[in-house]
Parts: structure tokens; sequence; C-alpha cells
């Protein structure tokens, strides 16, 4: 046999443990404001503001040119709290214009 392919037995420095992969703590950062952003995207501007800074997170968050699996869900629900905040930010603006408007008119 070679002793290249023989298990050095002897030698218990050998054998590695596999390395195990860092977490990546903006991704996460981006997922926890990215759902913060959601729940709170009723409340005045919370959706916007957590959902930014899921957005932010997420981008500063990517590595080798690619996203981790917690930055990309972090990013979808960022964008889809900036979503709703958008939405519930027309709702309210709309729903007080039309309530001026049925009341005899918004400029008396």
């Amino acid at each position: 046999m070679d002793q290249d392919n023989q298990m050095n037995l002897d030698n218990p420095s050998t054998y590695q443990q596999p390395l195990k992969k860092k977490q990546n703590n903006m991704a996460l950062a981006s997922l926890i404001m990215g759902i913060i952003g959601i729940v709170t995207s009723c409340c005045c501007y919370g959706g916007l503001i957590f959902g930014s800074l899921g957005i932010v997170f997420a981008l500063l968050s990517k590595t080798e040119d690619r996203f981790e699996g917690n930055a990309v869900a972090g990013l979808i629900t960022s964008v889809i709290a900036l979503i709703f905040t958008v939405i519930v930010l027309i709702l309210f603006v709309s729903l007080g214009v039309m309530d001026k408007l049925t009341a005899g008119g918004v400029f008396q």
C-alpha cells in the first residue's frame, strides 16, 4: 500500500472537524426588522422605518455576490412591510379626504 493512502492513526491531529459556517448577524437583523415592519405597518410609520432598515441590513449582509436564506427572507418581509405601509397610508389619506368631501367640501 502507498503511504499516502494509509490513515495515520498515531497522529490524532490529522482529522479535523468540518468548519461550521458562521451565521451572518446582519441577515438575521434584516429578517427581524422585516417581521417587525409587517406587524407595525398599520401604526403610523413603523412599517416604513423597520421595512427600510430591513432592506438596508439585507443589502449589507450580502457576501460573495450572494444572499443567505435569512437575508432573502428579510428582504422579502421588508418589501412586504413597505407595501403594506403605503397601502395603509393611502387608505388613511383617502378616507380622511372622503370624510371631508361628504361633510360639504375640503375647503370649508
